[in-house]
């Protein structure tokens, strides 16, 4: 039987059968639950306000809602890498699912102050092995060609989520649906997903029994390391403290994925509420202008995924691929974002801010086509670093935002600044990019793979 199994792909392969298409179909279904996660995570932002006129919480308090959220991810963001190495993708984002999807109902129940933060740091904490996850599927089931677009497809399928999430929630919460009911149907969407995902994905594509010889070849091809996929191969011990701390390339890709966050968890955690404050709109319209950053994010991820590999093609460089792509647009970016803040209107600071974010989510596959070129064998745990520095971002911003849109309703302040700071961090993420050089390896054997292609 193992021989009738081995013979019949040389068969196939012998007269020429093209290759499968089981990778798209993976890559389709990660992006999927994906956005299913990030509409479990974002929907509190667009229930803010409801949930602090049902249990009486202020800004503050909200604030920390939101944080508590980011410390969970922070906090598992290696463990969760190393746990996709350990159990093996399918098993490790299975269960990752399933439990931050009952995080999100638990939510969904609490009714104290103490309750939310528990259950949201919850989900934080299993959300963590979203991006490591993700990354280390990329890495096995994808063409290194392809890394690009590929990394694109999953950072704007997580962006529709959030974008989805604002839209829905803010055209519900206006009509006669409780943001309890609201939560509960999100995670049952996470579940049935789950479930999905486990009865037909593999960890690796030579245990698929759809993937033919050519499919696995196609996927093989011009890969820095083949080691991941050879069963006979040593398990690896994973990357030293020493080597990653040493490693320029390592700070830099973290800087940027700090400040990048931190521009981006604006539109994720208080724009709902900055444009319900500041310009004195429904839910539903601030749910429709919160969407467009984030279907910006959308546009601009698809798209940098097609110039991250279209300039690797054309240059053969990649810094120019990873490092060029991401330095030019989050200044970009930055530029958009500052002059949003001399609108007149919700809508027209809302369109130009969209503008900013399209050229913010230019840059999104570079970052992680850069970090699977540093990270190499150990991509799953470099990720899961990389991914740490954003969550800091992120457990700074919601409760320094809370207090801020505290002090500025209660004194009557101008909200302009908010804006401009935001901008600031683009530009911050741009210098960051300086740093960054995805020849350098935190793998030496990897390393110089990479400076061979």
């Amino acid at each position: 039987m193992a021989e009738q199994q081995h013979q019949q792909p040389d068969r196939l392969e012998h007269h020429g059968a093209p290759a499968t298409g089981v990778r798209w179909l993976v890559l389709a279904m990660v992006a999927f639950g994906s956005a299913a996660a990030y509409l479990t995570r974002h929907c509190i932002s667009a229930a803010n306000t409801a949930i602090q006129a049902d249990l009486r919480f202020d800004d503050a308090q909200m604030g920390q809602l939101m944080s508590a959220f980011a410390i969970g991810y922070l906090l598992c963001q290696v463990p969760a890498g190393w746990l996709g190495n350990r159990w093996g993708t399918r098993l490790a984002f299975t269960l990752l699912s399933i439990l931050w999807s009952l995080s999100n109902l638990w939510t969904a129940v609490g009714s104290t102050f103490h309750l939310l933060w528990a259950s949201r740091f919850s989900l934080g904490s299993f959300q963590a092995g979203l991006v490591p996850v993700s990354a280390k599927i990329v890495r096995d089931w994808m063409p290194a060609r392809t890394h690009g677009i590929s990394s694109a497809a999953i950072t704007a399928a997580m962006s529709v989520g959030g974008a989805f999430a604002m839209w829905l929630t803010g055209r519900l919460l206006d009509g006669e649906l409780g943001w309890r009911t609201l939560f509960a149907a999100y995670s049952l969407l996470g579940v049935a997903w789950s479930i999905g995902f486990c009865c037909y994905f593999r960890t690796f594509p030579r245990d698929h029994p759809q993937v033919n010889d050519a499919e696995r070849n196609l996927i093989d091809a011009n890969r820095q390391d083949r080691s991941s996929l050879d069963r006979s191969a040593a398990p690896s011990k994973g990357p030293s403290l020493v080597l990653l701390l040493t490693n320029t390339s390592m700070w830099g890709i973290c800087g940027q994925a700090f400040f990048r966050a931190a521009g981006y968890g604006f539109f994720v955690t208080w724009f709902f509420a900055f444009l319900e404050y500041a310009y004195g709109i429904s839910k539903a319209e601030a749910g429709a202008l919160n969407s467009l950053p984030l279907a910006g994010m959308v546009i601009g991820s698809l798209s940098g995924g097609l110039l991250v590999d279209g300039i690797l093609r054309a240059t053969n460089s990649r810094w120019l691929s990873r490092t060029g792509t991401a330095l030019v647009s989050l200044t970009f970016s930055g530029l958009l974002t500052a002059v949003s803040a001399w609108t007149g209107s919700a809508a027209q600071l809302s369109i130009v801010i969209a503008l900013g974010t399209l050229f913010s989510g230019l840059g999104a596959p570079a970052a992680w086509a850069a970090t699977i070129d540093i990270g190499g064998r150990q991509t799953a745990v470099v990720m899961g670093v990389m991914n740490m520095a954003g969550c800091l971002a992120a457990v700074i911003l919601p409760t320094l935002l809370g207090t801020w849109f505290g002090q500025i309703r209660e004194s009557g302040g101008d909200w302009a600044p908010v804006i401009y700071l935001h901008a600031g961090f683009y530009f911050a993420g741009a210098i960051c990019w300086l740093f960054v050089n995805p020849n350098h390896a935190v793998d030496p054997s990897a390393s110089m793979s990479a400076q061979r292609t």
